[in-house]
């Protein structure tokens, strides 16, 4: 059996350790060495050639993040998970950018850690369970501003056809938006023209289909 080398990077010696203790016990893995900063994973990596390297995001000096992509770049074949506790969407989607493969919350039970190392090492790319609806509502809003953009709607109509979804009349979208009622019909003459349609019902339906709204 050819076992999967791992390289702890962490920079609190007990976690560490219990994670050194827990994957002993494991046929398949093999904890080739420790770091307790990004500088020191950097050379270890280099000298150890680890299959995959287990990194916190905080700490001292160089962070996870910013030693996670000079890792990528110098050293892409080697596999990256995150391992950390915090959820922020900012070191998320940093790290997901950079081409990490996996994002764990350290809440994760040592028995799904050592799964998701094994996926990892086989090609899959991981996240824990609580951040999955982060990306997925971050991709929902990356898709909805580039069907606006290939519609070319602006922000202003897409909110007249949220709030036509929801069966306000011309009135209220006027007081929402502290127009005239005369301003919101010119306006929806526009979003018809540019939605291909001739009245209200299908210009929601189409921005539904578009995935606008």
């Amino acid at each position: 059996m050819n076992r999967i080398r791992i390289l702890l990077v962490d920079d609190h010696p007990v976690v560490r350790e219990g994670l050194r203790t827990f994957f002993s016990k494991c046929a398949d893995l093999d904890v080739a060495g420790e770091a307790a900063n990004g500088l020191a994973m950097l050379e270890q990596v280099a000298a150890l050639r680890p299959d995959v390297v287990l990194l916190d995001v905080r700490m001292p000096g160089m962070s996870g993040i910013e030693a996670a992509r000079q890792l990528r770049r110098e050293h892409p074949d080697v596999k990256v998970i995150i391992f950390t506790t915090y959820d922020d969407e900012e070191y998320l989607f940093n790290a997901l950018s950079l081409g990490a493969h996996a994002y764990l919350l350290k809440s994760v039970s040592h028995d799904l850690l050592a799964s998701a190392i094994r996926s990892v090492h086989a090609g899959e790319r991981l996240l824990s369970p609580p951040l999955v609806g982060k990306v997925l509502n971050r991709f929902e809003e990356l898709s909805q501003t580039k069907a606006q953009q290939d519609s070319g709607l602006t922000k202003e109509e897409v909110h007249i056809l949220r709030a036509m979804e929801g069966g306000a009349s011309n009135k209220e979208i006027a007081d929402q938006l502290y127009w005239s009622e005369i301003t919101v019909k010119r306006k929806l003459q526009d979003i018809f023209e540019k939605l291909g349609v001739d009245n209200r019902v299908t210009a929601v339906a189409e921005a539904i289909r578009r995935g606008l709204i």
